[in-house]
């Protein structure tokens, strides 16, 4: 079962830039390199192509797998490793037991390869995914003595099994992974931590508004299992949820529909706009939306839209008193 929570927090992080641009490289990356492991054409693999797709330059993905250069130092004893480990018709953990072994490999290239090799079969364990899984819960737990392939074997179960509850591709699982930290938020591209301009930030927030709607609707409605929430529907096209999420951005003049207090881009998320329904029985519908900081959507949570700002406002006369 993929409960609510995961859900959100992977969904949040596909709007990543780095995440979508992770995503949008797939098709490119297995296209050039897939052939190349392929057990027919392996034993033919030269250093300059093996070592492009260590870049993340070339493979669109992965930072560090080019680190041990001994790895490619001989090509004759890679190339029968690697001849061994995209062989199916031998257990995958003896593959990779066995693989591993040889100097300068590690899980994190063998994964990698393993995917690009066989997209659907096998996905990437290694030190971001192994975080990730273990923050969200979904770390499995191994038997003193388990060897480090079975113990991928147990990884990629729990892979495969999320990249099908939630729709998608191993890659693409994969890619998710770098937009997930600790505190269940997505990290911070490289665009953010250098100053992104407010059109950017807040484009983003309102893709993290869309996406927030359509995963509440979607496990509202039963389509993922083991779930039971109040209906919730979605009474527009994605491109009128766009439209009309900007439309009260700007309607509300970038401010919280119950506080007043100007929304954050960037810095303190409690202060990021968030998507609120009126009438918390209702619809995602036009009339029955507004926009409120984080916070005031947490707080507000189920009690009725004028019971909240009565006591908002029994809150702010306090303090003036």
């Amino acid at each position: 079962m993929v409960d609510l929570e995961v859900y959100s927090k992977l969904t949040w992080a596909k709007g990543e830039l780095q995440v979508r641009e992770i995503i949008e490289g797939r098709d490119e990356v297995l296209k050039k390199f897939s052939p190349s492991f392929k057990p027919s054409a392996v034993a033919d693999l030269d250093e300059s192509n093996f070592r492009k797709f260590l870049s993340i330059k070339h493979n669109k993905h992965w930072t560090g797998l080019g680190r041990q250069p001994q790895l490619y130092a001989d090509m004759n004893r890679l190339r029968q490793v690697l001849s061994v480990l995209v062989d199916e018709s031998l257990p995958i953990s003896g593959r990779i037991d066995s693989a591993i072994k040889a100097p300068g490999m590690g899980m994190a290239k063998l994964s990698a390869i393993l995917l690009v090799t066989y997209p659907e079969k096998y996905g990437v364990w290694n030190g971001t995914s192994e975080k990730a899984l273990r923050f969200l819960g979904l770390w499995p737990a191994f038997k003193r003595g388990t060897t480090t392939g079975e113990r991928y074997v147990a990884v990629n179960e729990v892979l495969h099994d999320l990249a099908r509850k939630l729709d998608i591709d191993l890659w693409t699982l994969d890619a998710l992974w770098w937009g997930v930290k600790d505190e269940g938020t997505a990290s911070k591209t490289s665009v953010e931590k250098d100053g992104v301009n407010d059109g950017e930030s807040k484009a983003k927030a309102l893709a993290n508004m869309k996406n927030s709607i359509l995963v509440t609707t979607r496990f509202a409605n039963g389509q993922l299992e083991n779930v039971t929430i109040k209906r919730k529907d979605l009474k527009m096209s994605d491109s009128e949820l766009d439209a009309l999420l900007a439309r009260l951005l700007k309607k509300q003049e970038e401010r919280c529909a119950i506080t007043g207090l100007p929304f954050k881009y960037r810095g303190d998320k409690n202060m990021l706009p968030s998507a609120d329904r009126i009438d918390s029985n209702g619809h995602y519908e036009a009339a029955n939306l507004q926009l409120v900081c984080r916070f005031v959507n947490f707080w507000k949570q189920a009690t009725p839209d004028h019971v909240f700002r009565r006591l908002i406002a029994v809150v702010r006369e306090s303090s003036v008193s």
